[in-house]
């Protein structure tokens, strides 16, 4: 079996990944098993918000393009600060107190930051952080602005009930009730997030909730996330919100428990790292909730997720061939623990000013498979250090495999060859044909590799000293349309050899290499 890659847009490579090697052992072949009767649930969208902390951009109709281009799958914009801000000076809204006691607000930029959003194409969601910082009494400039909570209550509830009924007034109650509203982030991240203590968040937290509730008493809210629950279990007390939602007395309608729509927490990793704590952190929170009847089926979620270091040195985000068989990796985790949304920085799914990456193909090639069926697909090496999987879904007309080997370490390692069988009755009655593939790999991985051979050409040309910026820069304006004509995903013009064998199933062989991804389409032959 022979597959060359047809590469979009102009790149000149083979398709290694499947071509025959007589040097691969085949004894330890791994077999992904797909029955295509099963029926696992509708594929969901979980990758469509993203967080932005900075939303002026959107105000300006020049920059929509690129914007688009740097949320590439994006549906929502999660609008983080969007009270207060990371700098004390920033517009927060709030102009001071009346003489019945009540906020002074001018939600005029608010409104012009959310009619941007919408126009560049996006539903905005909404933050209800920071503080703004007059309203504190004893404002602290922290890592994320000000972090202290409000001095009174009843100021913040009039703030935030002011506010939305002012989005009710300016988009209509139907839309604005379809927005998502957060009370805070990682408010068990002090000072950073919150220099308030435990019992202040919880409190706030429902004064918050009932402000909302009062003018949308169907709103969809929550808590902020919180630290990732395993890797902070010491550190972290985020966890007992659920039990203050579920038991405690809510201190704005001194009844018992809070609403709760949503529970989320953050899941950072590194390249090296195998990622069995992201289904740790997953059940963890899954766990407190099931032990209240009215939040077992409350949806758990990541709000702030990505490849965050190597080494102990930040990257933020992996552009390599990498850190696309990550992200299927981690899309086969998520959908399996039925993790109804991760939210998506854009530093971890573009680089260079908004180009695609692999992570980026990835979500494209999931985007094919929304709505669909997902099937069981079982993989007879299952290992966190070097994970073979398959994330497929059928329609009537057609199945979709999106087929990886994902290895923790940089390391790519040896091939592995793959068998993949497809199994059921319905294989046994139809007649199926391959018609397009895609690629990733080590040969077909964009311009990362590409630039930062570069970047180590101007370092030494600018001598070992030179600012890391001024690196970044050169690279960009000397090499900057070579990195857009590397960014398309190769595409496969002759595919797997698809075989029917005596027992009516299906079947096709792979070499995989350490990081790839695969997306097969295979469709009815009439």
């Amino acid at each position: 079996m022979v597959c060359i890659a047809c590469p979009l847009p102009a790149q000149s490579t083979t398709l290694a990944m499947v071509v025959k090697d007589p040097s691969v052992d085949n004894r330890g072949k791994v077999t992904i098993s797909i029955d295509i009767d099963s029926d696992l649930g509708k594929l969901n969208e979980f990758w469509s918000v993203f967080p932005v902390t900075i939303q002026a951009p959107f105000k300006d109709k020049q920059k929509h393009g690129e914007l688009r281009k740097l949320y590439p799958v994006a549906k929502y914009i999660n609008c983080v600060r969007f009270l207060g801000g990371k700098d004390l000076t920033k517009d927060d809204y709030f102009r001071g107190i009346d003489e019945d006691g009540m906020a002074i607000c001018d939600f005029s930029e608010a409104i012009e930051l959310l009619n941007g959003i919408r126009e560049c194409g996006f539903t905005p969601w909404i933050v209800l952080d920071n503080v703004p910082a007059a309203m504190s009494a004893e404002s602290t400039q922290n890592k994320y602005g000000n972090t202290e909570p409000p001095a009174n209550p009843t100021v913040w509830t009039s703030y935030v009930r002011q506010l939305i009924q002012t989005l009710v007034d300016r988009f209509g109650r139907d839309e604005v009730s379809g927005w998502r509203f957060r009370v805070g982030t990682e408010p068990d991240l002090s000072p950073g997030h919150w220099s308030g203590t435990k019992e202040e968040y919880l409190r706030h937290y429902d004064h918050t909730v009932a402000a909302v509730l009062d003018v949308l008493p169907n709103a969809d809210i929550g808590p902020g996330n919180i630290l990732d629950p395993v890797k902070h279990k010491k550190r972290g007390w985020g966890i007992e919100i659920v039990d203050h939602c579920a038991t405690g007395t809510n201190h704005a309608t001194g009844k018992i428990g809070s609403p709760m729509a949503f529970f989320a927490s953050s899941y950072y990793t590194s390249v090296g790292v195998t990622d069995e704590r992201f289904d740790n952190v997953v059940e963890t929170m899954r766990a407190r909730l099931r032990q209240y009847p009215q939040f077992a089926e409350v949806p758990v979620e990541i709000h702030e997720f990505g490849i965050l270091t190597e080494n102990g040195k930040l990257i933020a985000g992996e552009g390599t061939e990498f850190g696309g068989s990550w992200m299927a990796h981690m899309a086969k985790k998520i959908l399996d623990l039925r993790v109804g949304r991760v939210y998506q920085w854009h530093w971890n799914t573009t680089k260079a000013g908004a180009l695609p990456i692999p992570v980026t193909h990835v979500l494209r090639m999931l985007e094919q498979m929304v709505g669909e069926t997902r099937l069981s697909a079982i993989t007879s090496q299952k290992n966190e250090l070097d994970d073979i999987g398959c994330i497929a879904t059928r329609s009537d007309e057609h199945i979709d495999l999106l087929i990886f080997r994902h290895l923790a370490t940089r390391d790519n390692g040896q091939p592995v060859s793959a068998s993949v069988v497809i199994h059921g009755a319905k294989p046994n009655e139809q007649l199926w044909t391959i018609m397009r593939g895609s690629l990733i790999d080590r040969a077909h991985s964009g311009f990362m590799h590409e630039m930062e051979a570069d970047r180590e050409r101007i370092r030494k040309e600018l001598g070992e000293d030179a600012d890391p910026y001024s690196v970044a820069i050169k690279v960009m304006m000397r090499h900057g349309e070579k990195y857009k004509a590397m960014t398309g995903l190769s595409s496969l013009d002759e595919f797997p050899e698809l075989s029917r064998n005596d027992d009516g199933t299906l079947q096709f062989d792979l070499e995989l290499s350490g990081h790839n991804v695969v997306h097969l389409h295979l469709t009815k032959t009439k």
